[in-house]
């Protein structure tokens, strides 16, 4: 997502000199300044839309780099922020500035300190530098394995969390992770996708075939017509994938049933996901894919239980099948899943095992861990 065109400001500040400076320094500018640490400051941004401009004091932070990585996690691309801090080391500094921090100011605090620091960073507003580099993560289904459920708890999980996410279905005739999102996509698409394989097209377009599941989750699919919209290129398929991990946190992609597609998409992915379920039909599939894609490409390779435990085949035999190779992650059979996913999100709380196979899956896959399995509620709360 873009950064907001309003001129807003959000400051922490873990001590009252610190939080005196800053009132005075930005009264006019329709800041909001409190007490605080980073800690409160990603906590509260995570349940707002982020201002352009953060001013966060470090100070008491065990690890400031770290929770400089987390606080981005939480905001939106383009977002610039400032760091206040004790520690004036010329290390601290370039470790802060690596991490995309706008500017730092060792403390104490002036007045024209923090003016100075307003004007760098809103001078040069127009080409923010980016907090967090969206990652790709592509989910191939081997037949019935419940990938598409997997993508939509990810994009709930991580939206939750506090994260921007993006979710591009890319079946062609019912996709179904909308659904699962709660929403119908918006038509446009196919359109959006020919004209990017013939010439780079306005990326304001991509709003246009957006539709919100959430304030954090942009849901793009094919909408049902009369005609089977044709295959993406595989160009146009790089080309959309990149703006959308320039405008989120997270970039979840499902539904690539052809072959071509499907690899096209797997070429470039930052994560790539393959779900097969222990039967000997999507099993075999598994293999299959595999073996095309080769052993220099990375794939996560997780087992699915969508059906009870006696239709699954043994852990040796799917061993043997796998050449010795085990999954990365094993997802139960979670019962009351099926029946919820029917009538839109589940809203029934998950087993604990079911959530801490989730939370296996979602931490490998994301920069921020998220968990799920210290988490009472159900994922449909996230």
């Amino acid at each position: 997502m873009e950064a907001n065109d309003k001129n807003d400001i959000r400051a922490f500040a873990v001590d009252a000199g610190t939080q005196r400076v800053l009132t005075e320094a930005l009264t006019g500018r329709g800041a909001q300044v409190q007490r605080g640490d980073i800690g409160t400051a990603i906590k509260t941004l995570a349940a707002e839309t982020s201002p352009r401009l953060i001013f966060v004091d470090l100070d008491g932070s065990e690890f400031p780099a770290g929770r400089i990585h987390e606080l981005a996690g939480v905001c939106e691309l383009g977002t610039l922020v400032v760091a206040i801090s004790s520690n004036d080391t010329a290390r601290f500094t370039r470790e802060l500035l690596a991490y995309g921090v706008s500017d730092y100011l060792p403390k104490p605090v002036s007045v024209s300190d923090v003016h100075d620091a307003v004007a760098t960073a809103l001078k040069n507003d127009d080409t923010p530098a980016r907090l967090y580099a969206g990652r790709v993560v592509a989910f191939a289904s081997c037949g019935g394995s419940g990938a598409t459920t997997l993508a939509a708890i990810m994009a709930r999980t991580a939206a939750g969390q506090g994260s921007y996410v993006s979710v591009l279905d890319l079946e062609r005739t019912s996709g179904a992770l909308p659904l699962m999102l709660d929403v119908e996509p918006a038509r446009g698409l196919d359109e959006l996708l020919e004209v990017a394989a013939t010439d780079e097209p306005n990326t304001d377009l991509i709003d246009g075939v957006q539709t919100a599941a959430s304030p954090r989750i942009s849901v793009y699919g094919y909408r049902a017509g009369d005609s089977l919209p044709p295959q993406p290129k595989a160009d146009a398929l790089q080309w959309l994938t990149e703006q959308l991990a320039n405008r989120s946190h997270l970039v979840i992609v499902d539904g690539a049933t052809d072959t071509d597609t499907l690899f096209a998409l797997f070429e470039n992915a930052d994560e790539r996901v393959l779900v097969f379920e222990p039967t000997l039909v999507s099993l075999n599939r598994a293999v299959h894919r595999l073996a095309l894609l080769g052993k220099e490409r990375r794939v996560t390779l997780v087992e699915s239980h969508t059906r009870v435990r006696k239709s699954a085949l043994a852990a040796d035999e799917i061993s043997y099948a796998l050449a010795g190779r085990k999954p990365d992650v094993t997802v139960p059979f979670e019962p009351a899943l099926p029946a919820s996913t029917n009538q839109g999100w589940p809203e029934r709380s998950l087993s604990k095992k079911y959530r801490q196979a989730l939370n296996d899956l979602i931490s490998g896959l994301t920069r921020q861990v998220v968990s799920l399995a210290g988490e009472e509620q159900g994922a449909g709360n996230s």
